[in-house]
């Protein structure tokens, strides 16, 4: 595969995995507070109390995301991909460095850990890809 076609899957990886979740959480905040990642799990509800103008909020601010990085995708021109993949990192990241240093006990924190941690390595990596394509067009 070449530069730009990895750059366009992890584009819209990026935006698949912070659409569905945003869609979620923007029209059934009750249901994502309730249910995210799955309903056995309900990893929210271990930071009570629900409030469902911070989860629609939340959910719409990461559709903003998602629709970005689908548009980066289809452009793939080379600072609007840059542009959105640091604007994820800067949701990633600090969203990674809190969940490390507040754990709860008896959460998920091996998947939790690991859902936090392969998106910014997706992230740092298709930034290479990107600078890369740059360089060496076609």
């Amino acid at each position: 595969m070449t530069g730009r076609t990895w750059l366009r899957a992890g584009l819209l990886a990026v935006a698949l995995v912070q659409g569905v979740p945003a869609v979620w959480a923007a029209c059934w905040p009750r249901s994502f507070y309730t249910g995210f990642p799955t309903a056995d799990r309900a990893w929210l509800t271990l930071f009570p109390p629900f409030n469902e103008h911070l989860v629609r909020d939340f959910g719409l601010m990461t559709l903003q995301l998602a629709a970005l990085a689908v548009y980066s995708a289809v452009s793939l021109e080379f600072r609007l991909v840059r542009a959105t993949l640091l604007a994820a990192l800067l949701f990633y990241v600090p969203h990674l460095v809190y969940h490390q240093l507040h754990l709860v006990p008896g959460s998920d924190t091996g998947m939790q850990l690991v859902s936090q941690v392969v998106p910014v390595v997706l992230l740092v990596v298709l930034l290479a890809v990107n600078r890369r394509t740059r360089e060496r067009p076609g």
